[in-house]
Parts: structure tokens; sequence; C-alpha cells
């Protein structure tokens, strides 16, 4: 009876998974759905449910689809809304317009960033949601610590945005002199990358003649800075050069 009991829940998640509305993750928009987080009322992809499986339950309970069995209560809870409008009226209510969300073919340490903002911190949940910690995207500057080119070392840097195309980095926030520049119009990937030497939240920048690697003090940081900079170079207007409207390019200096 309890087995037969089961399967009537897992055809009733099977039809919710065929609706145009749950089929790509909440998540990463990965089209292999086959888990989901029964108290958020989502369903996403196997690669965004080990990532919500570290959050813990108490923030996100992952069950497969196919595997594992389903109470009536739960799959009532997952008919009752989908992704589209889970993430429409909840869990990206409040995304700042023109937010690049991470997709399937990121870093997994860039969707784990992304995941834990969104459910965790609840970042881009309704303004009025309790214990909401947001994310100021408007901050284009910070401290980081960058790998050097020539002489392989981890220096401290205050990493500034100018003009939504040049990255330039200083010995502090108050130096006038900059120590170099990395041209986003030349960038190709901007991704996270496993830790490098005991280095955590490390991100790169590709460009033609360099990879540009940087390390944050923590995963929101690296997160911030991997969608202002996403952003900067897809908003960035074509064919012009800037440097504080001079329209000279910096001369390069490590």
């Amino acid at each position: 009876m309890g087995s037969i009991v089961d399967e009537k829940q897992k055809e009733r998640i099977k039809e919710l998974l065929k609706l145009p509305e749950n089929a790509i993750c909440a998540d990463c928009g990965s089209p292999d759905v086959q888990w989901a987080s029964i108290n958020l009322g989502v369903f996403i992809c196997i690669v965004c449910a080990g990532v919500h499986r570290h959050l813990g339950v108490h923030i996100s309970r992952v069950k497969s689809a196919n595997l594992d069995s389903w109470k009536e209560s739960e799959v009532d809870m997952m008919e009752s809304t989908n992704n589209e409008k889970a993430n429409r009226e909840i869990w990206e209510a409040a995304l700042p317009p023109g937010f690049i969300k991470p997709t399937y073919g990121d870093s997994i340490g860039l969707k784990e960033q992304w995941i834990i903002a969104k459910y965790s911190n609840k970042s881009f949940s309704p303004p009025n949601t309790k214990d909401a910690k947001r994310i100021n995207f408007e901050v284009k500057e910070g401290w980081i610590v960058k790998k050097g080119e020539v002489v392989k070392s981890w220096k401290k840097r205050w990493l500034r945005l100018i003009d939504g195309e040049y990255l330039y980095y200083y010995k502090g926030p108050t130096e006038k002199s900059h120590c170099g520049f990395i041209s986003l119009r030349e960038s190709g990937q901007i991704d996270s990358v496993s830790e490098v030497d005991s280095k955590p939240y490390c991100f790169i920048i590709s460009t033609p003649k360099r990879r540009y690697l940087i390390s944050c003090n923590t995963g929101e940081d690296m997160f911030r800075w991997i969608e202002v900079l996403r952003q900067a170079v897809i908003n960035m207007p074509p064919g012009t050069a800037s440097n504080g409207g001079s329209g000279k390019i910096p001369k390069m200096s490590y």
C-alpha cells in the first residue's frame, strides 16, 4: 500500500516537471531538472542541488524527483507554486535592473555564491522581507589581493572601476598614482576559480595577453565584483576608449 501511495506522489511530481514553468533549473537555467527544494518550492538541477544541500536543511530541504519518497503534503507544496512564480514573487522579486544571473555554464563557485545570496541571505527577496541581507552593486571599489605577473606574489591592492571600462589598482584608496590597470574592453571570461595558493574567493579576468587572478575577502565580495564587471562589459559602448574623458589609453605599469 505504501509503495502505491509513493508511486502516486512521484507521478504527480513528474507531471509538475512537464510544466513549462518548471522546465529549467530555478537557479542556473539548466534544462536537466530532476531535483527539488521542498520548502523553497523550486525545482533544480543536480549541480545546484549539491549547493542547496550545503546550505543545510534549515535553509533548503532537497529531494530527488525520481529516487526519493514523497509525502502528499510535500507534493501539495510543489503544486502550489512553480519555478517562475517562486522566483518572480519571492526569491528574485527584487533583482536589481540589468542583473546578470549566473547560468549552468558558469563556475560552481559563482553559482554557490548566487544561491547563498538568493536563499540564505534573501538578498533579492521583496523589500519588506525580514532579515534580508542586501548586496550593494553600486559599490565599484574595494580591497582585493592580486597575483603579480612577473613576480608571482600576492599583493593587497585597492581596486576601482573607472568609466565602466578600466579597472585601476592602487596601493591604497587615497593613492593618486595607480600600480596598473585592466582593460575590460579586452576581457573575455570573468568567473570564479577554485582556491589558489590557499587564497579563497578567487576570480579571473581573461584578456588576450593575460589572465588576471584576484582574491576577495568574502564570497559576497567576489560575487559582487563578478556581477559589476560583467555588467560593465555588456553595457560598454562600442568603439570608445576612455580615461577620465581624455580618450587616452593609460600607461601600463606593474
